[in-house]
């Protein structure tokens, strides 16, 4: 009888739970569905207004949209926003309205609603999430204003809020607070790689001087991932540093540095790219050979097609598309898809078929 008390308490106590949970979701669609029919709402207003300011027939008829406009933003920046989205959706419709017209409009709405002070107090007033957003958007906007505020949350507990702070001052050109972000996560190796890549690429600021502040302070993965991350900027003051890096003992920074000397294309690079495409590292060999392909000399070519019977895939496949792109004779290529080496010609054939597929 017990046993049978227990059981139907918890079948009434699983009901009940299930019960609970579909109150939560049903309550959850109906707020779904409410804020995607306000959004709708405002969406049809702001879109009247719009065409009203776009087509108005007279001066004052427009500025009487605008200011209507602008009272409808009332300092809401999700309704600010889909204003602007909806006076740029309307560049290419029906009404072909001259995109410099649209940009003006929303140039005159920003100087009443005032945008920068709608994003200021919410990275003042909001919670980490608006904080983060008020911090990319606050950049985006040229807002030097709240740099100081901004610097505030580079060093949040909140990874979110803190990356995004550190991205809008990355945005800003600050050489000094990105360095000192950067170097926070540098023991963290698979975000700070992904990291370092994205923040170079955004830097409005000097990379070089950037880097430079990075190399004096990071360790030796952030060193490397550095040099890798800015090769295709072929800065050349650190041309000295990627040449005693290739011709070190550490891996790692040698790979880093044949890459980054490799991105040159420099004709006095090419012994020392030689020896990198026999060296024992796959990976090393292989950034040698991609840099090889851009020296037009018999003897980088000789290299390259050489690599074409190397033991690793890798290297074979980028031996292929580097002498694809060299001065190589129509008999050449056929004695190399003809002969013997079938590393070689089948690393050549898939390099070719690839660019046939992407023509």
């Amino acid at each position: 009888m017990k046993i049978e008390l227990i059981s139907v308490i918890g079948l009434l106590l699983c009901l009940f739970i299930i019960g609970l949970e579909y109150i939560l979701l049903y309550r959850l669609a109906e707020l779904q569905d409410e804020h995607t029919a306000r959004v709708d709402n405002i969406r049809r207003r702001l879109d009247n207004h719009v065409e009203g300011v776009l087509f108005a027939p007279t001066v004052s008829s427009r500025n009487a949209e605008i200011k209507a406009l602008s009272d409808e933003i009332s300092g809401d920046f999700e309704v600010y926003e889909l204003a602007v989205t909806s006076i740029r959706e309307h560049k290419g419709s029906r009404y072909s309205t001259d995109a410099a017209a649209l940009e003006e409009l929303i140039d005159e709405i920003n100087e009443q609603v005032v945008p920068i002070e709608i994003y200021g107090k919410m990275l003042e007033e909001g919670d980490k999430y608006h904080k983060s957003y008020a911090c990319r958007r606050l950049a985006e906007l040229g807002a030097l204003e709240y740099r100081d505020k901004i610097k505030e949350y580079v060093g949040a507990k909140e990874r979110d809020l803190s990356y995004n702070a550190a991205m809008a001052l990355c945005h800003m050109g600050d050489v000094y607070e990105v360095s000192e972000y950067l170097l926070s996560i540098q023991n963290d190796r698979l975000y700070s790689a992904r990291i370092i890549n994205e923040f170079f690429a955004q830097f409005t600021g000097d990379r070089q001087e950037l880097a430079e502040n990075l190399f004096e302070r990071c360790n030796q993965y952030m060193k490397c991932t550095i040099i890798k991350t800015i090769a295709p900027y072929k800065i050349e003051a650190f041309r000295p540093m990627y040449i005693e890096g290739a011709s070190g003992d550490d891996n790692q920074m040698k790979i880093a540095c044949v890459k980054a000397l490799a991105a040159f294309g420099y004709p006095e690079d090419e012994q020392l790219l030689q020896i990198a495409a026999g060296d024992k590292d796959w990976v090393v060999r292989a950034a040698a050979v991609r840099g090889l392909s851009l020296l037009h000399s018999q003897t980088a070519l000789a290299t390259v097609k050489h690599a074409l019977g190397d033991k690793e895939w890798w290297v074979r496949q980028a031996a292929a598309q580097s002498i694809t792109k060299m001065d190589i004779s129509p008999t050449d290529l056929e004695d190399i898809l003809g002969g013997y080496d079938r590393f070689a010609a089948d690393a050549v054939k898939n390099v070719l078929y690839r660019q046939v597929d992407t023509e």
